[in-house]
């Protein structure tokens, strides 16, 4: 007899050798809940009609199981929204339907994972509707034996969260500014039309450039067809062909003898790595228990952007509308505890009410934009041969906030799996301070997904932003991040003085206690988001105006004649500015300019000396972002600062141990023909497959959408 083996939830399966568990079968290759039943809140598959007696809430760091909630009188309930099926893009599906992410619509607070319209995280599931966790549950039904006449009840009323359904629409139909256009369609005068430069075919809106259609890898291109899978449009030939040294295989371009394999693909232990988050078990790249295989690598079952969606051809958008928000008030200390909240009056006060001699002095090395073949030789001279340690003698870490136009993902995973921390800096890199909240989720949270498709990254673990250009985006940025997961910011620019401790971190539940200067701060509180103050540089004196150069990206502070000694003075003065006062922690923001200054790396010198003279330092230790907020949550004095988990030996910034080397030796070259964006033509480097087309905002996977 073939022992069977088994299988959990969304992983990948044989039906024929494999037992599916958590209530799930097998079903087109992927571990399942059967049509009528749905993914529960305990990690199952139940039939969407079963009572519930208790129901575990899940969220990213809490599990906490909680009953019914009592009601003794009568609430008055919201009027259900009117949902009108031709108000909708394709079909409404009740739970444990079958669905088409973009195309069905789910009931109310779930959504379609794996095919099948399931509760989000974080609701409940109760009598056939996902209930909002925050808010009250109603009485479950009394068990009728189905043998037995029903017993009639009567309806109890209970609070209704004032959640508007979000309402999508297609082409021709009327809109209005909350409402979502599918289909490559945008909201234009109340109607949902085709933006500019596209065309109308099939009831998409599809990209003028494409209108002849597009040709895979050795296929013809004569008649305009765009090439896809990585390959250019030969002019002599009319072919779309791979760059040199790589050959078309299943319509992609992959370098000769590269042997990477996508989830669900085959391998084989000692010749194949498998990508994309997987791991090779029984001849296939699959997924683990905490992930499932979604659009094309392993996803997270409980992402804290669960909410959010793909929609062919229009990008990723929420699948439900915002809570009303309440104006920021001052810090109030009392109210504000750790390890939630962290404010105070001045914003200058320790956490924990430490006092100066007892608190560690955190150095947080943050570099920004793309990495690529200008930029990564320089974070490796800086972190491979791990020459500056901590204290303790752990090699020190960095944060990288990568932009993905001109980035090689190939680096990305070398930074991950080095145990760097990412973070996201958007897609395109351009200003953003007047942006929508869906541009900045398409550029942050798409850009986040990039990196963990491309860079072979955990995408939970990605829970930092830096604003591209530094332009902060106000209340629709914070929102976007509150509701996409995301953990803190640091892009808002504060001026401490020259002679005055500099700024602590704080969570947005209150108004910053800083002077925010910037036209784009946010007004809203934003309750466990955390921004990470930019605490300007005072840099070269300026005779002309008797004053500092003041700014809050190095290079910026600095002039291109200054030398190693001058660069090094700026490093130290300030550094010293909150070492002698209130131990805040002293961020570098680096970046290419500054370190190749002047095209004699005299920052990258200047850079060495001061890492070597802080190294020195007992009280000094080097922290990345996600880290330095983990600390202030609980924070550790230097007498037990061995207990702070993230400092210790051997130190990982990924919190699952890598499967396979920290980057490839053979990359992919992907080159794309991109006819709709500034750049005629766009290339990076992955030790992945290529993808179809170049992933950017409205197609961010950059799967093949028409």
């Amino acid at each position: 007899m073939v022992k069977c083996l088994e299988r959990t939830l969304g992983a990948i399966c044989n039906a024929l050798t494999d037992q599916c568990t958590q209530g799930s079968a097998c079903l087109d290759g992927i571990c399942k809940c059967l049509p009528g039943f749905a993914l529960s809140n305990r990690n199952r598959c139940e039939p969407v009609s079963a009572p519930a007696p208790t129901v575990v809430m899940t969220f990213p760091t809490l599990m906490t199981t909680t009953a019914p909630a009592r009601t003794t009188k009568s609430v008055k309930t919201l009027a259900p929204l009117d949902v009108r099926s031709s108000n909708i893009a394709g079909k409404m599906k009740k739970l444990g339907e079958k669905c088409s992410v973009g195309n069905d619509l789910c009931p109310q607070n779930a959504h379609c994972l794996m095919e099948l319209c399931v509760c989000r995280p974080g609701m409940l599931l109760r009598d056939d509707q996902c209930f909002d966790g925050a808010s009250p549950l109603p009485p479950p039904k009394p068990y009728q034996n189905p043998a037995t006449p029903k017993t009639p009840t009567e309806p109890v009323p209970f609070p209704t969260p004032a959640v508007r359904l979000i309402v999508r629409h297609t082409l021709g139909q009327t809109c209005d500014d909350h409402e979502d256009c599918v289909n490559g369609a945008v909201c234009i005068d109340s109607q949902c039309a085709c933006p500019a430069s596209t065309i109308e075919r099939d009831g998409r809106c599809l990209k003028s450039a494409f209108a002849a259609g597009t040709a895979n890898p050795g296929e013809s291109c004569e008649d305009g067809e765009v090439c896809t899978g990585g390959a250019l449009c030969d002019s002599g030939m009319k072919k779309c062909i791979c760059a040199a040294g790589h050959e078309a295989t299943q319509g992609t371009c992959i370098r000769s003898g590269s042997y990477a394999a996508l989830p669900g693909n085959r391998c084989y232990a000692d010749q194949t790595e498998c990508v994309g988050g997987s791991t090779c078990i029984n001849g296939l790249c699959a997924c683990d228990s905490l992930h499932h295989l979604i659009d094309g690598y392993c996803r997270p079952l409980t992402a804290p952007n669960a909410n959010v969606e793909y929609l062919p051809a229009t990008g990723l958008r929420f699948s439900s509308n915002p809570s009303p928000k309440q104006k920021a008030k001052r810090c109030d200390p009392v109210k504000c505890q750790l390890p939630t909240c962290f404010c105070s009056l001045d914003g200058r006060s320790i956490p924990g009410n430490l006092a100066p001699q007892d608190t560690p002095q955190f150095i947080v090395l943050s570099f920004d934009d793309a990495v690529n073949g200008k930029t990564a030789p320089d974070y490796k001279y800086l972190f491979e041969d791990s020459r500056w340690k901590n204290p303790n003698g752990c090699p020190i870490k960095g944060t990288f906030f990568v932009s993905h136009e001109w980035t090689n993902y190939d680096e990305v995973q070398w930074i991950f799996r080095n145990g760097h921390e990412l973070a996201s800096n958007s897609i395109s890199h351009v200003n953003l301070g007047q942006a929508s909240e869906n541009t900045w989720l398409n550029e942050i949270d798409g850009q986040r997904r990039i990196m963990a498709k491309f860079g072979n990254a955990r995408e939970e673990e990605i829970v930092g932003m830096r604003a591209p250009q530094l332009a902060a985006g106000g209340d629709n940025q914070f929102e976007m991040m509150s509701r996409a997961g995301f953990l803190y910011d640091n892009t808002i620019s504060a001026n401490p003085g020259q002679d005055f401790g500099p700024f602590w971190p704080q969570t947005l539940d209150y108004k910053l206690s800083w002077p925010c200067i910037d036209a784009n701060c946010p007004k809203s509180a934003f309750p466990g988001i955390w921004e990470i103050p930019m605490n300007q540089y005072y840099g070269v004196y300026l005779n002309q105006i008797r004053s500092y150069k003041r700014a809050t990206m190095l290079r910026a502070a600095v002039d291109l004649e200054n030398t190693e000694d001058d660069l090094l003075d700026v490093l130290v003065s300030n550094f010293e500015r909150g070492y002698k006062t209130n131990k805040a922690p002293f961020v570098l923001n680096l970046n290419a300019d500054f370190l190749q200054l002047g095209g004699q790396n005299t920052g990258m010198h200047a850079l060495e000396r001061f890492l070597e003279q802080m190294s020195a330092k007992k009280d000094v230790y080097f922290i990345t972002m996600k880290s330095l907020i983990s600390w202030m949550q609980d924070p550790k004095p230097l007498s037990k600062i061995d207990q702070f988990p993230d400092l210790k030996c051997p130190r990982r910034m990924s919190s699952h141990a890598p499967t396979a080397n920290n980057t490839c030796e053979k990359p992919n070259k992907c080159i794309f023909p991109t006819p709709t964006l500034s750049s005629m033509e766009h290339q990076f480097l992955t030790c992945n497959p290529c993808p179809t087309m170049f992933p950017w905002l409205d197609n961010p996977m950059g799967v093949l959408d028409f």
